[in-house]
């Protein structure tokens, strides 16, 4: 008998911190600023557009999507995150045609999606933004009110 599979909720909002504090730069100080995107360029031929889609007082959500017309939409990397300030956590919400990632799938299901699939999108988010702070070829302002929430690792 498989065994069953428990969400670590700590885990979670761990990463989800981390992200939080590595996606701050990438989104403008001013929400009503002509400034709503930011292109990285990540290696030869990746680059990705990260735009801010909503923004309200306590959350922001904001797209990032890899540009390469060339490719088949389904090829491309594709999120949207949700950026609660009161807790300081950023949250995968969409991601590659999943418009609502719950966070325990059941096994086996007719989506077959992993148990974790939440946990895994939220990973990919970590990973990408690793990436973007070691190659890429953008290096963002750090305001003053950005810098007081990051891990010095990030600095």
């Amino acid at each position: 008998m498989q065994q069953r599979y428990v969400v670590d909720v700590a885990e979670l909002h761990r990463l989800n911190e981390l992200n939080y504090a590595a996606l701050l730069p990438f989104v403008p100080d001013e929400p009503d600023s002509d400034k709503n995107e930011v292109i990285i360029q990540a290696g030869e031929g990746l680059m990705f557009v990260v735009k801010r889609v909503d923004n309200s007082r306590y959350t922001t959500d904001i797209s990032i999507e890899q540009l390469k017309p060339s490719w088949a939409d389904y090829l491309r990397a594709k999120m949207t995150v949700r950026l609660y300030h009161d807790v300081r956590m950023a949250e995968v919400l969409k991601t590659q045609g999943i418009t609502k990632l719950e966070v325990h799938y059941r096994q086996p299901n007719k989506d077959m999606r992993h148990r974790d699939e939440k946990y895994q999108a939220n990973r990919f988010l970590s990973d990408w933004l690793q990436l973007c702070r070691k190659q890429g070829r953008i290096q963002p302002e750090l305001s003053e009110s950005v810098q007081k929430f990051m891990p010095y690792y990030f600095k």
